[in-house]
């Protein structure tokens, strides 16, 4: 047998130790429950920056702009879509809610109704599968993208205005000849 030294002592009583110290405990654990995760609770929907008015009369208006909108675009009022041209002409026309200066919007002006807050599918054809960032108070049958009034002279006879996709945030520059499920919304200064 090995003789206990001082330096032997101290691994011997580690191996004798080490074996009870490694099952310490597992008896009293004994057999554990199956993990029931918590029921999911979806958070809340977030909320709306925007305060939109709908005054009764085919407009609706967002007091902290000042500006006030035609709650049906060119296409919910039409049935079809519209290219620049034919989409000034449109707001030069109107005299919806008994106003007559009506004008198409500038980018930053119709990037202001855009809410990514909401997702409805009150465009043209009603697809779940692009749903529009626009308030349930504006009309079913909208566009999906609205020209503005950022328009760019070129040499080129058919370029180049700006556009606001509402399903998707992004703002383009197109030829105004294009038509393809776009429109406008009618915007006043309403102060």
């Amino acid at each position: 047998m090995f003789p206990l030294t001082g330096k032997a002592l101290p691994l011997f009583f580690l191996i004798l130790w080490f074996p009870a110290a490694s099952l310490a405990g597992v008896k009293d654990i004994g057999p554990r429950e199956p993990y029931v995760a918590p029921q999911y609770v979806p958070p809340p929907p977030p909320v709306s920056r925007l305060h939109l008015k709908d005054n009764g009369d085919g407009t609706i208006s967002d007091p902290d702009s000042g500006l006030m909108w035609t709650q049906k675009d060119s296409h919910a009022d039409l049935g079809k879509c519209l290219n620049w041209r034919q989409s000034k002409e449109y707001v030069e026309n109107l005299r919806t809610g008994g106003y007559k200066d009506w004008r198409m919007p500038s980018m930053p002006e119709i990037a202001g109704i855009y809410d990514n807050t909401k997702e409805n599918v009150n465009s043209m054809d009603h697809d779940p599968e692009f749903p529009l960032a626009l308030d349930e108070k504006f009309a079913d049958g909208a566009a999906y993208w609205y020209w503005t009034s950022d328009y760019f002279e070129t040499d080129l006879t058919d370029c180049c205005a700006r556009t606001l996709y509402f399903n998707t945030g992004m703002g383009h520059s197109r030829r105004i000849t294009m038509c393809d499920k776009g429109g406008v919304r009618g915007v006043r200064n309403e102060k």
